[in-house]
């Protein structure tokens, strides 16, 4: 989260083969409960989807009420919202993802895992200015979850089908980054990816269905800047930094952390 997924996703889905939209949770649909994220019922969340993909509601309600297991429906969503592009391949970009790589692979066995790190102190920082994960310890266990899992999957999927972006160097390199990971996910080139002027009308869409104004999706109605590397000084302090890395060298992670660093 707070990574950069957002803005791959939408370099991506400029590509003439691959349709990526917005985020679905699909993991946290629960048939048998009929609940989506933090308890809402699920067909209140089908609903809104479908306002996201602009796909007609029932269509959709129809995939989940047929849907044995909540891939079942993804697979139907994104592949109906791919073929309304005429794009053969579509990419689906919730964070969580990362923590649900055994079940992509198992249903998806040809899937491509990309997985974008960013500099932590400006994941911090930007968690501070949405006022979530604000605080050192835990923002430090949050980081540490989502690298154990990025460990885990990068074992599961193996070189060929999980590759790791950095997030610094797509905002600086556009077009070296985005030529690496089509040749990796063996698409061909297209200068459409290596440019990003701002999608606003997603960040009006959204704000429309849901009420809210994301800071991540405020930042997607933006061209793509260098502005969007570094800041995290205006935000944290070196105590913050500090101790979100002892959270992490307590799980023996604090080399990864400053690894990861720009």
């Amino acid at each position: 989260m707070r990574s950069g997924t957002t803005l791959l996703r939408a370099m991506l889905g400029q590509h003439p083969r691959i349709a990526a939209g917005l985020e679905t949770h699909w993991f946290e649909l629960d048939p048998a409960a009929g609940t989506a994220r933090h308890g809402e019922s699920a067909e209140d969340h089908i609903r809104r989807l479908a306002g996201f993909f602009q796909i007609e509601p029932m269509a959709a309600l129809t995939w989940w009420r047929q849907a044995k297991a909540p891939e079942d429906f993804l697979s139907s969503l994104m592949a109906f919202y791919a073929a309304g592009q005429g794009k053969p391949r579509w990419a689906e970009k919730t964070p969580g993802n990362l923590r649900h790589a055994e079940r992509i692979l198992a249903r998806w066995p040809a899937a491509r895992l990309i997985h974008i790190v960013r500099d932590p102190r400006d994941v911090f920082a930007s968690f501070r200015r949405s006022e979530k994960y604000g605080r050192p310890a835990d923002y430090g266990a949050l980081w540490c979850d989502y690298f154990e899992a990025a460990a885990q999957a990068r074992a599961l999927a193996g070189p060929d089908r999980f590759v790791e972006c950095r997030y610094e160097q797509l905002v600086w390199a556009p077009e070296v980054e985005m030529r690496r990971l089509l040749d990796f996910l063996g698409e061909p080139w297209d200068a459409a990816c290596a440019r990003f002027d701002g999608r606003p009308q997603e960040f009006e869409q959204v704000r429309d269905l849901t009420g809210h104004e994301s800071t991540t999706l405020a930042q997607l109605a933006e061209p793509l800047t260098e502005a969007r590397v570094g800041g995290w000084a205006d935000v944290l302090s070196e105590s913050d930094i500090a101790a979100a890395r002892a959270v992490c060298a307590t799980r023996g992670l604090a080399e990864v952390f400053d690894g990861a660093m720009a």
